[in-house]
């Protein structure tokens, strides 16, 4: 498969199964908690009838001093059982919610590290950042606030039987509104999901602008662009709160229909409940008999209006606890399917069928046939064809952006050529194993990235059991140990982010010890001494002569100082290799390679003047 595709999967608009499939481990700890919230939400409907059953025996007199102890110690009771269930369902809940957190942001990173370095050349950084924090955070207040929230959504129909028990005619009156406040809440919602996802695409954009800035703080205050800088962001940072106020405006028209449909229909029940007391009416009540549902006509007391307004009450905040459960919902599922969106991406590089598991290490062979390489419609490189021996050293030069370094791309497998083939012991690197490739190559990147860690941490990277001895016996190769001398905590000294406390040349130099450390067959140096100066390149260049020796080694430089002792060099321009062949004989053909020579032969002449 041609790195310049990009491979994914269509990504279902289904977050709810996803978030389900997540949290499906922890169905012991929801079924308890469901089971805890029932008893809590069965137990708290006993407190309605309790006051009705007050409120009758002392309108009519009938409440004694016993009956009220024992009415009291009832609630007590009640709620001492609810308190306790509450807290161990929201405790289930809360232990379950953080576990699917932990489990979605692993599988998330974990997924993000095995992504194709074409995913990342086309995604920013920010915005993975992003779906990591932000999405994720309103995809776990779903399962979390979510939850316990639904779970108390069942009191609605249990609530209704009871106030149907209370008042048929009462309940009947009051129903006209709700659904005017599920139609409202319907195009609410609609608006509220597509407006989540506008306001995380935006907060994305000011994540990947922040962290671009920071990254390159040296950039921007040589060049004096900070107020510019600023402007960009407060630019971004505005357009995010408008669209934040806009969601937090839909967000809040939730809150106030509910509560006037709560209000309406207190309103309606104290008026017209406080009207069948004042007549002393007659109501009728739905109740369970032998034969099943049943009507009976009863008196209206002052008690069932109280115990009714109750139970009305408890339908009212489930009500808007359902407000409230579905905008988080619109959120989270905007988050979730953010989310997915990187989880669906899939690998352009991968171990596939036809990898050759009993293969597990490199001599270090390496061969292209006839390789040609486009990003997108760009051709990168061009019919592409050379081969050395494990042991040998190959030397590629040529103008910027003549392909040199998509050579070494190629052969660690971080793309794979559009036509042709990359042989590595005259096996097609697609079918060498992924770990065995990447550990059978040391590559010195041009770009040195070194990690907010002690030196010792960023040099044993690829060999993490290294000797004291090893190390220090790499890093007098690359000429890293005098920068050691003058550290004060020698290995053990911490890095700033990406080694701002090293120069340039200090970098490159780690990053070679770094290589050597690991001890590959294959040894590759991408313009690894561009930032060390011309006696520092010389005396590293003498003490990887040995190492070089024992090891094939593929070198892209500038200088040809770096590589006229190779076995072959490869002279590139625009994609094709138009010279090989070795130092003196390039020389002798008389063509861009001695023309480079030349020309770098009078730079170091005049620098000396």
């Amino acid at each position: 498969m041609s790195a310049a595709t990009v491979s994914h999967r269509s990504v279902p608009d289904r977050p709810f199964l996803s978030m389900c499939r997540y949290n499906a481990p922890y169905w012991k700890a929801y079924t308890v908690a469901g089971i805890l919230g029932l008893i809590f939400l069965v137990v708290g409907m006993l407190m309605p009838l309790i006051l009705k059953a007050v409120v009758d025996g002392l309108d009519t007199g009938d409440m004694t001093r016993a009956r009220m102890w024992n009415y009291f110690g009832l609630l007590a009771v009640i709620g001492l059982v609810t308190a306790l269930t509450r807290f161990w369902e929201r405790l289930l809940i809360g232990y379950a919610s953080r576990k699917f957190e932990y489990d979605l942001r692993n599988d998330y990173f974990r997924h993000v590290q095995g992504l194709s370095r074409e995913f990342f050349n086309r995604t920013k950084t920010g915005d993975i950042m992003a779906r990591a924090t932000n999405d994720l955070n309103f995809v776990r207040m779903v399962i979390g606030f979510g939850v316990r929230a639904g779970v108390d959504l069942f009191r609605i129909p249990f609530t209704l039987a009871m106030l149907l028990h209370f008042s048929i005619g009462l309940t009947g009156i009051l129903a006209f509104a709700f659904p005017i406040a599920w139609v409202c809440s319907y195009f609410i919602l609609k608006y509220t999901r597509r407006q989540a996802r506008i306001v995380q695409e935006h907060f994305s954009g000011i994540t990947s602008l922040a962290q671009e800035n920071l990254s390159g703080a040296r950039v921007v205050k040589a060049y004096d662009a900070g107020d510019r800088e600023v402007k960009a962001f407060t630019k971004k940072s505005d357009i995010y709160a408008r669209e934040n106020l806009k969601a937090a405006a839909i967000r809040g028209l939730m809150g106030p229909l509910t509560m006037i449909v709560i209000r309406m229909t207190l309103l309606i029940s104290i008026w017209q409940g406080g009207l069948m007391v004042m007549r002393g009416g007659v109501t009728s009540q739905m109740v369970i008999g032998n034969g099943g549902l049943g009507i009976r006509e009863n008196p209206w007391t002052l008690g069932d209006l109280m115990g009714f307004n109750a139970y009305l009450m408890m339908v009212s905040g489930s009500l808007a606890a359902l407000g409230m459960v579905t905008t988080i919902y619109q959120q989270g599922a905007a988050g979730m399917n953010r989310i997915s969106e990187i989880l669906a991406e899939t690998p352009t590089i991968f171990d596939g069928e036809d990898t050759d598991t009993e293969i597990t290490s490199l001599r270090g062979g390496i061969e292209f046939k006839n390789v040609t390489f486009k990003y997108g419609s760009q051709s990168v490189l061009r019919d592409v064809s050379w081969e050395i021996h494990p042991g040998q050293t190959v030397a590629i030069v040529g103008s910027t952006g003549s392909g040199k370094s998509t050579i070494l791309s190629l052969v660690t497998r971080q793309y794979d050529p559009s036509e042709g083939q990359v042989l590595l012991d005259g096996v097609d690197a697609r079918h060498v194993p992924l770990a065995v490739l990447r550990t059978s190559i040391g590559l010195v990147p041009q770009d040195t990235f070194l990690f907010s860690h002690t030196i010792r941490s960023n040099l044993t990277v690829g060999r993490p059991k290294a000797t004291d001895e090893e190390i220090m016996r790499a890093c007098q190769i690359a000429q890293f140990d005098e920068t050691l001398l003058e550290m004060q905590d020698g290995l053990e000294t911490l890095l700033g982010e990406r080694g701002v406390n090293l120069s340039g040349g200090q970098k490159q130099r780690l990053a070679i010890a770094r290589a050597l450390i690991q001890d590959p067959a294959i040894l590759m140096l991408d313009d690894s001494l561009s930032s060390v100066d011309t006696r520092t390149e010389e005396r590293i260049l003498q003490g990887l002569k040995s190492v070089m020796a024992a090891r094939t080694s593929v070198v892209v430089a500038h200088r040809i100082s770096t590589v006229r002792y190779a076995d072959l060099i490869l002279v590139l321009d625009d994609g094709a290799i138009v010279e090989r062949g070795s130092h003196d004989e390039l020389l002798a053909y008389g063509g861009l390679y001695a023309n480079m020579y030349e020309r770098q032969a009078l730079e170091k002449e005049l620098e000396k003047e």
